[in-house]
């Protein structure tokens, strides 16, 4: 009977364990959200002076046509053809989005030209996440600030549907979001080269 007792007492002094620690890690994770919410605060204010110069900036611009869009939007990506698109969606908004498919694997892209009255407001959430930091890990995936092909880009992955999301303000004018299903970290890198992101750029001078 004593030896059932010892038993019981250990598993249960155990589970008491592993929730102490599983309570420790959860605490952990939330002071350092806390810390890492307040530093980029402090970095948003800091640049909020220049952001709302970029704003003024891009209200004076003409957003991309859509035969500037098309020139641009790749027939393929990361070898997979583009299923579908659309482009300048919104009236007075440049806009381009596409998605590329095959099988499981899926890549879609949505652009948004900051230029115009409606395009400076529609970056905005894009314009204030390039000047912050992330690195946040957790059960759930990871958040974090990534610098790919040259490109500083907030990256998301979600390990339950195994996918990335990859947003940055590119060139102080178009917002861009990649979502990705079924395709390996190291492919990220391809795409973003492929996307050729400084074509943009360059059409935006024109």
């Amino acid at each position: 009977m004593k030896t059932i007792k010892y038993k019981i007492l250990l598993i249960v002094l155990a589970l008491l364990s592993n929730s102490c620690k599983e309570e420790t890690k959860k605490i952990g994770n939330e002071i350092q959200n806390t810390t890492q919410i307040i530093k980029n605060a402090k970095k948003v204010a800091n640049e909020a002076n220049g952001m709302q110069e970029n704003i003024k900036l891009l209200r004076n611009k003409e957003p991309l046509t859509k035969e500037q869009f098309e020139s641009w939007l790749p027939k393929t990506l990361a070898n997979m053809p583009l299923t579908s698109s659309m482009i300048n969606m919104i009236p007075g908004m440049g806009s381009c989005g596409g998605t590329y498919h095959v099988g499981n694997k899926r890549i879609r892209v949505m652009v948004i030209d900051g230029a115009g009255e409606k395009g400076a407001g529609g970056v905005g959430p894009y314009r204030m996440s390039s000047k912050m930091d992330y690195d946040t890990e957790d059960t759930w995936g990871s958040t974090k600030t990534v610098l790919i092909d040259g490109v500083k880009a907030k990256k998301s992955y979600l390990k339950s549907s195994n996918s990335y999301d990859l947003s940055m303000f590119y060139a102080e004018r178009f917002a861009v979001d990649i979502k990705t299903n079924e395709i390996d970290e190291a492919t990220l890198e391809k795409i973003i080269q492929e996307l050729n992101l400084n074509e943009l750029k360059n059409l935006g001078k024109q």
